[in-house]
């Protein structure tokens, strides 16, 4: 089986990290690309400091990242959503 390492309190995270995560949550199982999450917390796109705090939450088991491909010319984006099975108490 595999089991997820819950954390015990948020003040590990950053509060910039802790709305990155909030928004996720608040999104279910629904995966959220860049330009939506930057919407969602206000700015026009994230920062690298976002992208970090993101990359950051998926090694603590809190969010999963994937590409998908989409029609722009780069061909991919990157999406982002709260694991259903990562708790943070």
């Amino acid at each position: 089986m595999n089991s997820l390492p819950t954390y015990q309190s948020t003040s590990r995270l950053t509060e910039q990290a802790q709305k990155l995560l909030e928004i996720l949550q608040k999104k279910g199982n629904v995966w959220m690309n860049r330009k939506d999450i930057a919407r969602a917390i206000g700015k026009r796109r994230l920062t690298p400091y976002d992208i970090a705090l993101l990359e950051l939450l998926q090694d603590k088991g809190l969010v999963e990242i994937q590409s998908r491909a989409n029609g722009t010319p780069i061909g991919y984006e990157w999406v982002y959503h709260a694991r259903p099975d990562a708790r943070v108490e």
